[in-house]
C-alpha cells in the first residue's frame, strides 16, 4: 500500500459521498453571496478587499473540508486502522495530502467564477498567473492542513484545535497568497511580485519534508 492506494481511496470515498467537496462549495457560495449583498451600495471600495476575502473563504472551506475527510474515518474507526497499517505513515501522509489537495482545488474551480459574477472580479485579467497561484497556494494548504489534521484530530477537542493550531501556521501563506493574487488581478508583470510565488513554494516543500519526516511520530500523539 502507497501514496497511490491512499489517493485512490480518498478520492473514491470523496465520489461515494461528497461530502467535503460539497461542504467546501456551499460554504464558498454562501460567503460570496452573503459579501455581494452586503457590499452592493460601494462594491469598487470593496474590490481592493476581495484577494483577502477570496483567501480566508478558501481558508475556512478547507478546514470545513478537513474536518469532513477526517470526521468520516473518524467515526468509523477507519484513522486507527489504517494507522495500524505495516507501511511508512509518510505515505499515508503523502497520499492523504495529494487527494485533499485535488479536493479544494475542484471546490475552487465550482465556487471561483462566483467571485467574477457577483463581486464583480476581473478572474479573466491574468488566468494563467491565477492558476499558479491557486495550485501553490492549494499544494501549501493541503501539506500543512493534512499535517495538523492528522494531530489534532485524534485528540477529544480535535475539531475546536485545528483551526487554532491552522490559521497561526497558515498566515503568512495566505498573506503570500493574497498579495499575488491582488498583483494578478491589478495585471502587474510577474516579475513585480513572484517573491510571493517563491514564498508560496518555499512553504510547500518546507511542510512536505516536515510531514514526511514528522507524521509518524505525531500520529500517534
Amino acid at each position: 500500500m502507497g501514496s497511490w492506494t491512499i489517493f485512490l481511496k480518498d478520492l473514491r470515498l470523496e465520489l461515494r459521498t461528497r461530502e467535503s467537496l460539497s461542504a467546501m462549495v456551499v460554504f464558498a457560495a454562501a460567503v460570496i453571496l452573503l459579501f455581494a449583498f452586503a457590499f452592493d451600495a460601494a462594491p469598487t471600495r470593496f474590490r481592493s478587499f476581495t484577494p483577502g476575502l477570496i483567501w480566508m473563504t478558501y481558508f475556512f472551506a478547507a478546514v470545513l473540508g478537513l474536518l469532513r475527510t477526517f470526521g468520516q474515518e473518524k467515526e468509523l474507526e477507519a484513522y486507527s486502522l489504517l494507522l495500524s497499517a505495516p507501511v511508512d505513515r509518510s505515505t499515508i501522509y503523502l497520499g492523504k495530502a495529494a487527494a485533499f489537495f485535488l479536493f479544494l482545488l475542484a471546490a475552487q474551480i465550482v465556487s471561483l467564477p462566483l467571485f467574477g459574477l457577483f463581486l464583480d472580479v476581473p478572474l479573466l485579467a491574468a488566468p494563467a498567473a491565477l492558476a499558479l497561484i491557486f495550485v501553490l497556494a492549494d499544494l501549501a494548504i493541503a501539506a500543512v492542513g493534512i499535517l495538523i489534521a492528522g494531530m489534532s484530530l485524534r485528540s477529544p477537542a480535535g475539531e475546536t484545535l485545528l483551526p487554532i493550531l491552522l490559521f497561526p501556521l497558515l498566515t503568512p501563506l495566505l498573506i503570500a497568497a493574497t498579495k499575488a493574487t491582488s498583483a494578478a488581478l491589478a495585471r502587474r508583470p510577474i516579475s513585480e511580485w513572484d517573491f510571493w510565488l517563491m514564498l508560496l513554494t518555499t512553504f510547500f516543500f518546507l511542510f512536505v519534508l516536515a510531514g514526511t519526516f514528522i507524521f509518524d511520530y505525531i500520529s500517534e500523539q
